[in-house]
């Protein structure tokens, strides 16, 4: 089966896989991924765990190298030049590791030191931290944090240089419902702001609650990408999901 691919006229998109592959040893992590993200909208990337998720994250983020193929952000190299994305780039892993003797406040420190921000580019965030229920936290070392504290002061630290583009891994991992949906309002207002958001998740409701556009993963192969209607093809996200992962492939 083919996989099913928007025809789109994206000419300068935000985000560019072309065939794309992935190996650590013998296991092939990722096969020939062909994406596009859009400027300025909040795209998913919909898949099971295991999918490739994580792995194609890591590219985009220059941890990891292609095996083949390319993959730029704003049309350069991910990995070439990690350097200077990172300044355009924010990112929130699935499981966000600090210094376990430093407080909240202290990491969000030292990620203004690390991108060369005054002290005073912390303010910004004041609103951000009280809607996040963090302003009574902050001064605790992060080994007190529980999972979905982490999450909240690791979107803060991936916010702070006010980037382009945020890549969210699994965003809402440990977190509780009324925290997912603080999540989903602030991701609505950065979008609005200008910032094109991609996030990682295997629930299909959080995809149709957010995305403009999306694509779905499978064994290391996106199989479905585009708009959510031409992803749907005239019906539920969710029947369409479950028939092309179900799709056996060579």
């Amino acid at each position: 089966m083919t996989p099913l691919l928007e025809p789109t006229a994206l000419v300068d998109p935000m985000v560019r896989a072309n065939a794309v592959w992935k190996s650590f040893g013998t296991q092939v992590a990722l096969q020939g991924v062909d994406w596009t993200v859009p400027r300025g909208q909040i795209s998913g990337l919909l898949g099971p765990n295991g999918a490739g998720k994580t792995t194609l994250f890591r590219l985009l983020m220059g941890i990891l190298k292609t095996t083949e193929g390319s993959l730029t952000i704003e049309g350069r190299d991910c990995f070439e030049d990690r350097v200077l994305l990172k300044r355009r780039v924010g990112f929130l892993p699935d499981e966000p590791v600090f210094y376990n003797y430093l407080t909240g406040h202290e990491m969000l420190q030292l990620s203004l030191g690390m991108h060369g921000l005054d002290p005073s580019a912390l303010a910004r965030l004041a609103p951000w931290i009280d809607r996040l229920g963090l302003s009574d936290s902050l001064h605790r070392l992060a080994e007190e944090y529980s999972r979905g504290m982490k999450k909240k002061l690791g979107l803060l630290m991936a916010l702070l240089h006010r980037p382009s583009l945020l890549i969210l891994d699994e965003p809402t991992n440990g977190l509780d419902v009324e925290s997912t949906h603080q999540f989903f309002e602030m991701m609505r207002e950065l979008a609005c702001d200008g910032t094109t958001i991609l996030f990682s998740t295997h629930l299909l409701d959080q995809v149709e609650r957010l995305c403009s556009h999306a694509a779905v993963i499978h064994t290391g192969r996106i199989v479905a990408s585009g708009s959510l209607d031409a992803i749907r093809g005239g019906r539920g996200l969710e029947e369409s999901f479950l028939e092309l992962t179900a799709t056996k492939r060579p």
